[in-house]
C-alpha cells in the first residue's frame, strides 16, 4: 500500500480511508473504520494515536481479542509463511527470520509460557527492539498479573500500530515554513537515578546491624553537548550510577549516610569523565531490635519512626552535608494553648489555653565542622525533641519550635542552624453535648481539613 498525504487521506470517503489503513491493528480492520470517523485529523502523529486509543476503547474481551489476533514470534505461522505482510516484515526487521536453532527454541519455549500463563501470545513492537531485549522483556513481564499483561500489550499495539500508520502516510512535499528559533542557552542542570532501594546487612557478628535507605544521585558538569547536540561521548549511565551505588555499598557504606554519600560522591566525580560534582540525597528507615520473650532479638527487627534523611554534595574533595529526620509524628494532651492572637472580622476561633498539641516534625540541620558523627548527632537531636517537647507549657507551636531549636542547638555543638516544619494536627473537640452527652476533654475528632504549618530557621547567634 502507497502511502498518501494527510490532506488526502482527510478527504477519503470512510470505506477507502478504512481499506487503506485495514492492516494497522492485525487481522482487525474494523478500528480502522472507527478512526475514520475522527476526521481530520491535524498531523501524522494525532491520526497514527487514534489508532492507539481505539484499541483501548472496546469491551474488555474485545481487547484480548485484539491482543489474541496477534501471531507468536517466531512461530508457526512464521514458518507457515501465514503472517499479515506488516508482521513478516517487523518480525524480520528483529531478525526474527533468521533465528539459530538455540533461538528458535527459546522462541518457542517463550511463546508456550505465554499461553500457559495468559492464554495469550507475547506481543512487542519488535522495530524497537533487538532479539535480546525481546527475551528481556518476556522474561520480565511473565512476572505480572493478567491485568498487568493486558495492559502491557495494549501498550505494545499501541506502539506497533502508531509505525505502521505513519507508514502509510507520506510526508508532506514542502514542509510548512518553521518559525525562527529564539536565541537560548543551557542553565543549571544535572542528572541521575533515584529511588535506589538500598538495603544492606552487616553479618560480621552474630548480632547483626541493617541500613535501609532509598538512594537519589544527581551529577553536574559539563553536559552541554549532550543536550544541544545529543552527544553522548563521555556521560555516565544512570544505569551505572545505581550498579555504582549497591557495588561501593559493598565495602564504603560502614557507618553514617553521610559519609557514604561522601564515598559515592568521590568515586562519581573520579571517574565520571563529564562529572565535576554531585548531590546524593537519602531517606533512610530506622529499625529497632525486635523484643522476643523479653530479649531483644540479634536478627529480628521492628521498623520505626522517624526516617534519618540526609542530602550531600560537592566536588569530590570539599562537601556540604544537611541531615534530618522526617515523620516524626508527636502529640501531647495537654500543656498547650492558642490565645491572645489577632481578630478580626473573619476571626472564628476560640482563645483556648488547653489542647492537644499534634504535629509530624520534618527537621533539617546543618554542621559547623567538616566532618561529625553523623549517627551519633542525628540520635542526640532525636532524643532531645523527645526530651524538649514535653517539657514546657505551649503557648503556640512557634514557641515549640523556638524552644527545640535552641535545645538542639545547646546540645549539640556540631550543628550549624537547624529548620523545622511542623503541620499542625488539629484534633478538634467533638460537640456529645448535641445527644445529650457531656464531654470533658476526653473525645476528640482528629481532623483532615486544612491545617497550619508553622516553620522557621533556629541559628546561633
Amino acid at each position: 500500500m502507497n502511502p498518501l498525504p494527510l490532506d488526502e487521506l482527510n478527504r477519503l470517503p470512510a470505506d477507502l480511508f478504512a481499506a487503506h489503513f485495514a492492516g494497522v491493528l492485525e487481522h482487525s480492520p474494523h478500528y480502522a473504520a472507527q478512526v475514520a470517523g475522527g476526521r481530520p485529523y491535524a498531523s501524522a502523529e494525532d491520526l497514527a494515536a487514534a489508532f492507539a486509543h481505539a484499541a483501548r476503547l472496546g469491551t474488555p474481551d474485545e481487547r484480548v481479542a485484539l491482543i489474541r489476533a496477534h501471531p507468536d514470534l517466531a512461530g508457526k505461522a512464521a514458518l507457515a509463511g501465514d503472517l499479515t505482510p506488516e508482521s513478516a516484515q517487523e518480525q524480520a526487521s528483529a531478525g526474527l527470520d533468521r533465528l539459530s536453532p538455540d533461538e528458535y527454541a527459546e522462541f518457542q519455549a517463550l511463546n508456550d509460557a505465554y499461553h500457559r500463563t495468559f492464554g495469550l501470545p507475547y506481543v512487542v513492537c519488535v522495530r524497537e527492539h533487538d532479539k535480546a531485549s525481546i527475551f528481556e522483556g518476556a522474561r520480565r513481564r511473565l512476572r505480572h498479573t493478567p491485568e498487568q499483561e493486558v495492559e502491557a500489550a495494549l501498550h505494545e499495539i499501541g506502539r506497533i500500530a502508531r509505525l505502521r500508520a505513519l507508514d502509510l502516510i507520506a510526508p508532506p512535499l514542502s514542509p510548512a515554513p518553521e518559525a525562527p528559533m529564539v536565541k537560548v542557552r543551557l542553565g543549571e542542570n544535572n542528572y541521575g537515578k533515584a529511588d535506589v532501594r538500598l538495603f544492606k546487612v552487616f553479618r560480621d557478628q552474630p548480632r547483626h546491624e541493617i541500613k535501609d535507605v532509598q538512594v537519589r544521585v544527581a551529577v553536574q558538569g559539563d553536559f552541554g553537548a549532550a543536550h544541544t547536540q545529543g552527544d553522548n561521548e563521555g556521560l555516565v549511565a544512570t544505569d551505572t550510577m545505581r550498579n555504582t551505588v549497591y557495588a561501593l555499598a559493598r565495602d564504603g557504606l560502614t557507618s553514617s549516610v553521610e559519609a557514604f554519600g561522601k564515598h559515592l560522591i568521590a568515586h562519581l566525580v573520579s571517574t565520571g569523565p563529564r562529572v565535576t560534582g554531585a548531590r546524593v540525597s537519602f531517606v533512610e528507615h530506622t529499625w529497632d531490635r525486635m523484643l522476643s520473650r523479653g530479649e531483644r532479638h540479634d536478627h529480628a527487627f521492628v521498623r520505626q519512626m522517624p526516617k534519618h534523611t540526609a542530602t550531600v554534595s560537592g566536588d569530590g574533595q570539599t562537601f556540604t552535608v544537611e541531615s534530618g529526620l522526617d515523620e516524626l509524628y508527636i502529640l501531647k494532651t495537654t500543656q498547650s494553648g492558642w490565645a491572645g492572637f489577632h481578630r478580626d472580622q473573619f476571626t472564628t476561633l476560640p482563645d483556648t489555653t488547653d489542647r492537644i498539641l499534634a504535629t509530624t516534625v520534618t527537621a533539617r540541620w546543618t554542621y559547623r565542622t567538616p566532618d561529625a558523627d553523623y549517627d551519633a548527632v542525628w540520635a542526640e537531636v532525636y532524643q532531645t525533641l523527645l526530651d524538649v517537647f514535653p517539657d514546657h507549657y505551649s503557648h503556640s507551636m512557634q514557641h515549640t519550635l523556638y524552644r527545640l531549636g535552641e535545645a538542639v542547638l545547646t546540645r549539640c555543638d556540631a550543628i550549624d542552624r537547624i529548620f523545622f516544619s511542623f503541620p499542625n494536627r488539629h484534633h478538634i473537640h467533638y460537640p456529645l453535648e448535641r445527644y445529650g452527652l457531656e464531654n470533658p476533654g476526653v473525645i476528640f475528632h482528629a481532623d483532615a481539613e486544612p491545617y497550619g504549618v508553622i516553620e522557621g530557621w533556629v541559628e546561633r547567634a
